[in-house]
């Protein structure tokens, strides 16, 4: 039988429960971000936009969000919300749901 050094002995409680632990922000790919907010908000975030939204990137994303920061006017229509608890900050980015037309995002990636 092998033997494991005694620093990784003391932390795999650690690891088994950072494997189980519930995921940091309550959002799922694809879902819409009507739905993320939704959940996030009440989950403690709270709107932060780091910067405003022209009115075009405002019918580019096709939601009234106070968390809406910007839309890339590219044709593939990737939106960022921002939102920020206590001492945290998150990012949302979207891909609308009918591309290439102004429609409600659905959750691509977040940080």
């Amino acid at each position: 039988m092998g033997r494991f050094p005694l620093p990784v002995l003391l932390l795999s409680p650690f690891l088994i429960s950072a494997v189980v632990a519930e995921p940091l922000f309550p959002l799922n790919s694809r879902q819409t971000i009507l739905e993320a907010d939704r959940h996030l908000v009440a989950d403690g975030w709270q709107p932060s936009p780091e910067q405003t939204p022209s009115s075009e990137e405002r019918r580019l994303a096709a939601v009234n969000l106070q968390s809406l920061s910007a839309c890339s006017g590219t044709g593939i229509g990737f939106c960022r919300f921002d939102y920020q608890r206590n001492n945290q900050r998150l990012s949302v980015v979207t891909v609308p749901s009918e591309p290439g037309r102004p429609s409600v995002g659905r959750v691509d990636r977040w940080w």
